[in-house]
């Protein structure tokens, strides 16, 4: 469009050029929605095994599972969060007979519990504080945990069993 002569463009030049901006423009900013939108929602690579956001349903309980997270083979602490009607992450996956400690913090706004009536746990946990539970993964299958006080609203998650 220019040559290098040092001299400013010609004013019908000028025009020409920014009247093909303005027409691209939009299209220019439709790709940067698109862009961002797909930054912003984690479109990009998942360094952990998660179903986040599927529906499920667990001990007859219909779900939406924050997280599925592999812990066979861990001796230590295994951190479960619980929110305000749900646990995170919502599926332990570990091997049958398993024993952990499972740290729980309550990042919600109301009391919580994690209760597995089967092995007799019932630890409540009031808001912004923690608190520990030692639990054996089931020989097979899957062995459900609830909160007792939100159970009704979701708030279920599950020990699994690997194969």
């Amino acid at each position: 469009m220019s040559v290098s002569t040092g001299k400013p463009l010609a004013p019908e030049v000028r025009k020409n050029y920014s009247m093909t901006l303005v027409r691209r423009l939009p299209m220019l900013v439709a790709a940067l929605v698109l862009l961002l939108s797909l930054a912003a929602c984690g479109g990009y690579g998942k360094d952990k095994e998660s179903d986040e956001g599927t529906k499920t349903t667990i001990g007859g309980v219909a779900t939406e599972v924050h997280g599925t997270k592999d812990v066979s083979g861990e001796t230590g602490k295994v951190e479960i969060e619980m929110y305000d009607n749900y646990f995170e992450p919502t599926v332990l996956k570990g091997t049958p007979g398993q024993k952990v400690t499972l740290e729980l913090k309550n990042e919600g706004e109301t009391a919580h519990t994690l209760t597995i009536s089967e092995q007799s746990i019932d630890q409540e946990v009031q808001p912004g504080d923690e608190a520990e539970a030692d639990v054996t993964f089931p020989e097979s299958g899957e062995l459900t945990f609830v909160c007792r006080f939100h159970e009704s609203s979701g708030m279920v998650g599950a020990l699994e069993a690997s194969s």
